[in-house]
């Protein structure tokens, strides 16, 4: 006996129109998991392509990315946002939109790994060069851009030793130059900073980390107004880095929780970190919200909270900070950041692996550096773990 699985097309349509009837409204948005989109007509195909008045390819837009992107930019601020498959999918468009052979970027030397690897490594290729200088060295950065720029590219707080940078007045001498300001607001998340009210024109978010916030999903996003839109849009419909429907569905899941998170996040990183003050084998704490931190009266300025976020020195070689790693028990050895599981990792054994001896140096990356994310868990537990690792130091 032969069964036939083939559902004829009037009776989709007929079931369609009947749920079209149906009152009630889901709370959660649904799942749009489709690649491509029907017409009744060809001439409102037509009118997509030319005008985008709707959607027609999951790589120019998908109601399911739509929604988690809307969501975003009326957190940020801004009046659009764009999703992407990682961060620096985010990253690497959002430049690429903005440079042409001859560009000239000013950028801070204490960038995340992959980030510095694009500047340094791959668009020197394309005829872009990128000069670095320390974020602490803030009159050397304002004579970089009197000198002319494309784009200021800007991270704070930044990976791994939580600097803060003051961005206002760098961003007004951007723009006094012609420039546009890119800055990578991942560590703060758009709970505990606003850059918007200090003049960048891009923000870029892993939205893997704190957006998301649960370990599951890899997405990056770019929030910018109007002017810049479309011209992010037409790179990433071109460059293909774009976010799936279930990432977008369950990155916003992820907003609906990040204020309840962050609070939690940045209460825990604040007792960690003066837990880790008070301790003989560590040398040196880095968070901004420490009265000894070098940016603590910037972050009090800019920021709206401290962030989850810290790093550390143990008074250590790379042998013996590795098998405090390996001791650890609560807090888990990964890479990654932000989410509601606390993530222990060495910079130098993986986000800032690729880069040279001499460029590591000048980020400030040691070999007994150690990263922290904070995440939800009870406090006491944290701290508990981290005691018992440290006496095997």
């Amino acid at each position: 006996m032969h069964l036939s699985v083939f559902v004829p097309l009037w009776t989709i349509d007929q079931s369609l129109n009947r749920r079209k009837r149906m009152k009630g409204k889901p709370v959660i948005p649904p799942l749009y998991l489709t690649a491509t989109y029907q017409f009744d007509k060809s001439d409102d195909l037509i009118d997509v392509v030319q005008n985008r008045s709707g959607y027609i390819y999951s790589r120019w837009d998908n109601p399911s990315v739509m929604e988690v992107e809307e969501t975003l930019a009326e957190l940020e601020g801004y009046d659009r946002s764009l999703g992407f498959g990682s961060g620096m999918a985010a990253i690497t468009t959002a430049i690429m939109a903005n440079i042409q052979a001859g560009s000239r970027i000013v950028a801070m030397q204490e960038l995340y790994g992959g980030t510095f690897e694009f500047l340094n490594d791959v668009l020197p290729k394309l005829d872009v060069q990128t000069v670095f200088i320390n974020c602490r060295h803030t009159e050397e950065i304002l004579k970089e851009i009197d000198k002319g720029l494309s784009i200021l590219y800007l991270e704070t707080p930044t990976n791994p030793l939580l600097r803060v940078v003051d961005v206002k007045p760098l961003a007004e001498a951007a723009h006094r130059n012609g420039a546009i300001v890119l800055l990578d607001s991942t560590f703060a998340s758009p709970i505990n900073q606003h850059p918007v009210d200090l003049g960048v024109d891009l923000v870029l978010h892993s939205g893997t980390k704190y957006l998301g916030g649960h370990h599951d999903v890899t997405t990056g996003f770019v929030c910018c107004n109007h002017p810049h839109f479309d011209n992010i849009w037409t790179y990433r419909k071109i460059l293909g880095g774009v976010m799936d429907p279930m990432s977008a569905f369950l990155t916003l899941r992820g907003l609906r929780t990040l204020d309840l998170r962050i609070q939690r996040q940045n209460e825990n990183a604040m007792k960690v970190a003066e837990f880790l003050e008070t301790q003989d084998k560590i040398k040196a704490v880095h968070y901004p919200g420490l009265a000894s931190h070098p940016d603590h009266d910037i972050a009090r300025r800019q920021m709206t909270g401290f962030g989850g976020m810290l790093s550390f020195e143990i008074d250590a070689d790379f042998n013996r900070t590795k098998r405090f790693m390996d001791r650890l028990l609560k807090i888990k050895l990964a890479t990654s950041l932000g989410g509601v599981t606390s993530l222990a990792n060495q910079p130098i054994t993986n986000t800032h692996a690729a880069l040279s001896p001499e460029n590591r140096a000048k980020a400030g990356v040691s070999e007994s550096l150690v990263r922290l994310s904070v995440g939800i868990e009870k406090t006491e537990w944290l701290i508990r773990d981290l005691q018992q690792a440290l006496e095997t130091v």
